[in-house]
């Protein structure tokens, strides 16, 4: 034992510690998040993170405006295409598919901003994104492989929603979200409180990607 260890009264810690080896493991960890947060916050990199996860499309004549369980924006925006169709001599179906009550509020959502009641179908069986296109399609009348779908969703949502409905077999879809057609977040993507709001949903989209990718749902 060294002077310097019998001094102290302190064992010397050998050269590897393992307590030393990991507390500079969670430094270096530190480090590389915060780096990476400031290159996807104040470069276009964060830029090119967001619209990689995007799917935009522009709303075309269909047979069912398809609203994805979440946010209320969602049933408001598809109550807005259904009253654009009817002013342009088209009558589409809106389904409006999530898990129990929750599918009979955005329902209501949607019925008062216009939809009729009578042209509002539910389902009540969708817990999550790899649910919807399943639960949809069992769905008296709805075949997947013929009918037009606009399938309505958060926008950085869009691509693993697509993505699933593709998985299942739907031949026919396009995705729609109310932000970039109403001036919301995505006005202008090149903010940087635009990239700093969107960084968490942006960042739990790609681990929700790999995670379904993983699964073999996309």
């Amino acid at each position: 034992m060294s002077e310097k260890s019998e001094s102290s009264g302190k064992p010397a810690c050998p050269r590897r510690c393992p307590l030393r080896r990991l507390t500079r493991a969670f430094q270096w960890a530190v480090n590389l998040l915060v780096l990476a947060v400031v290159l996807l916050v104040f470069t276009p990199l964060g830029d090119w993170y967001g619209s990689w996860l995007l799917r935009r499309d522009e709303p075309a004549r269909a047979d069912y405006i398809v609203v994805l369980g979440g946010d209320q924006t969602r049933a408001v925006e598809a109550a807005r295409l259904y009253r654009n169709a009817r002013r342009d001599g088209w009558t589409p179906k809106v389904i409006v598919s999530s898990k129990g009550e929750w599918a009979d509020r955005l329902a209501n959502v949607a019925a008062a901003y216009g939809v009729p009641r009578a042209d509002i179908r539910i389902d009540h069986d969708a817990t999550r994104t790899h649910d919807h296109p399943i639960t949809i399609a069992a769905l008296e009348g709805v075949d997947k492989t013929r009918d037009r779908f606009i399938i309505v969703t958060s926008p950085y949502h869009t691509r693993r929603a697509m993505d699933c409905f593709a998985h299942e077999g739907y031949a026919h879809c396009l995705s729609h979200s109310p932000d970039w057609e109403a001036g919301g977040p995505l006005a202008d993507p090149s903010d940087k409180k635009t990239r700093w709001a969107s960084l968490l949903p942006k960042t739990r989209e790609i681990v929700a990607l790999l995670y379904y990718r993983l699964r073999g749902w996309i």
